[in-house]
């Protein structure tokens, strides 16, 4: 569904990404773990189109959009939600949710929202920037799906948020992946990221060091110590 086929990317004349060769399935979960620095955000940044100067292919549905404009990249069916939410603060939970919202090409509308997070049903009316941190979180997931994607994009979506939170948000990936949609996290918190994954990838200093399954890192958990810098 979606693969990157050597992909170099730069801010300015800096060079992030050195040929990244990545691969989502369609309705697989793809985890992304690297320590901070290591080009995980512009690898998503890449992809949705928000860094102009790259190279190589980004393959999507069998299309390459590497140079294709964000809101066409968002157009053809790739959802993201961003590192810190980005929510609009002096909008109402209601407003953020259907600002964007695509009805044309998929069920996901403000009834199932609310379905699935019965708590933004409860604040609907209330301003975004009043939400606690887990209920951003919440509006940022239920927003890009007012879009209808066929694949998100998460960067960090647990950031910042309380064990309890964190638990919640996870639930709701889980639900997101049981109903077949295609994802690429980018998460910090290993456990969280592959109790979820079908695939994970490491990424050092804007290479892939890292592609298996879930399963085989947990066999291999020195291979994450060295990379991710983890405590025994």
């Amino acid at each position: 569904m979606l693969k990157l086929k050597g992909v170099h990317s730069y801010y300015g004349s800096s060079h992030v990404l050195h040929g990244i060769n990545l691969e989502v399935q369609k309705g697989n979960v793809v985890t992304l773990l690297g320590r901070n620095g290591m080009g995980k955000t512009t690898t998503i940044h890449s992809i949705i189109g928000f860094i102009k100067k790259k190279q190589g292919e980004i393959l999507f549905e069998g299309e390459n959009i590497i140079q294709l404009e964000s809101h066409q990249i968002a157009r053809k069916g790739i959802g993201i939600v961003p590192q810190g939410r980005r929510i609009f603060g002096n909008l109402t939970v209601k407003e953020n949710l259907t600002v964007f919202a695509n009805h044309k090409n998929g069920e996901w509308n403000l009834e199932r929202i609310f379905e699935l997070f019965p708590r933004l049903k409860e604040r609907e009316r209330s301003y975004a920037g009043n939400l606690s941190g887990g209920e951003q979180s919440m509006l940022s997931i239920g927003r890009a799906l007012m879009r209808n994607p066929k694949i998100l994009l998460f960067d960090e979506p647990t950031e910042g948020l309380s064990p309890l939170m964190v638990g919640e948000v996870m639930e709701i990936l889980l639900k997101l992946k049981a109903s077949g949609m295609s994802m690429l996290l980018v998460e910090q918190n290993i456990s969280t990221a592959l109790s979820i994954a079908d695939d994970v990838y490491i990424l050092s200093k804007g290479k892939v060091v890292y592609h298996n399954r879930p399963d085989e890192l947990k066999k291999n958990m020195d291979i994450a110590y060295h990379h991710l810098a983890l405590s025994s």
